[in-house]
């Protein structure tokens, strides 16, 4: 893997997170174009993306790999709350956001950062691989988010909030893979053109978002630096130093670190509008951690995987 491509990737999408920004101060985009920007790539080209990576392949599925990852992604999920709190409580956060502080450590930008970034390192192949990770970030960003941005004394899950474009094209690709399932020509054409245009458009919005944010504020908060720190570098570099030992595959691997490494997840705001939580903190932190991973992914790049 040469890292000058990985550093020029990551520099790419830089500098159209930055036109993203740019846009938005000379009212291009704004918050309701942003909504409508967020929409479509949640349910129409972040879907098409995936599929595309499945339909477009050139060999047969492997489906020992599908169950693999999603074992992996599941233990992982299970193990970071853990390290949610061991964080929270090493920062001496504040008592009142210690589970926004949880929350953030768990679920990372994966479908409108990690799609871009994971699709520009490894491929379009890749993609399919850490939509598996994104189906179980949705099942526990459902369940356990909810209950720690909600301050609820009780844990529930609907599945009815797993019913979107994403999960179920998900859900698709995945028998496509493992039953190698021939498509027509039109489609696979359709969704590689729509998917296409995932990266730019992804990269752009969170630009925009960004731009929402007073950046005077964000640096003032001291805390940002040490948790972006631990939670971009250290805790990568902890799990790939467990996972290389029961991990064969260097491209599942590879995905896993990544994925582990983004930067805070948008829903993270959603949520917090929804359930009252500290929307001030969660627009900080997701500035900080994005704009850092530009630099942490390719220097995680140089130390475990090249």
């Amino acid at each position: 893997m040469d890292i000058g491509v990985i550093i020029n990737q990551m520099l790419v999408l830089f500098i159209i997170m930055v036109i993203g920004y740019i846009a938005n101060k000379k009212n291009i985009l704004d918050v309701n174009v942003n909504k409508k920007i967020s929409s479509l790539l949640l349910n129409i080209t972040a879907p098409a993306l995936i599929l595309s990576s499945v339909v477009n392949r050139g060999k047969e599925g492997d489906p020992k790999l599908v169950l693999d990852i999603a074992i992996i992604a599941i233990i992982l999920y299970a193990i970071l709350p853990f390290i949610g709190m061991f964080l929270a409580k090493f920062l001496k956060v504040p008592k009142e956001d210690e589970k926004l502080y949880q929350f953030m450590t768990i679920f990372a930008n994966i479908g409108f950062m990690g799609f871009p970034v994971i699709e520009s390192i490894f491929g379009s192949e890749a993609v399919f691989f850490a939509a598996i990770i994104n189906l179980v970030f949705n099942v526990f960003c459902y369940s356990y988010g909810i209950y720690l941005i909600s301050e609820s004394n009780k844990l529930s899950f609907d599945i009815k909030t797993l019913i979107n474009p994403g999960i179920v094209v998900s859900i698709i690709a995945i028998i496509i893979y493992i039953t190698n399932m021939e498509v027509p020509l039109i489609i696979k054409e359709t969704t590689s053109m729509i998917g296409g245009i995932t990266t730019p458009l992804a990269m752009m919005l969170i630009g925009s978002s960004l731009a929402q944010i007073p950046i005077k504020e964000v640096f003032l908060e001291k805390r940002l630096y040490p948790y972006t720190f631990i939670k971009q570098i250290i805790i990568p570099i902890i799990f790939f130093l467990i996972l290389k030992h029961f991990v064969t595959n260097e491209l599942i691997l590879g995905i896993i670190i990544i994925v582990s490494a983004m930067p805070v997840a948008t829903i993270t705001i959603m949520f917090c509008n929804e359930y009252e939580g500290n929307i001030n903190l969660a627009s900080k932190t997701i500035f900080i951690t994005t704009l850092c991973s530009v630099v942490t992914i390719p220097v995680l790049v140089y130390i475990l995987l090249t």
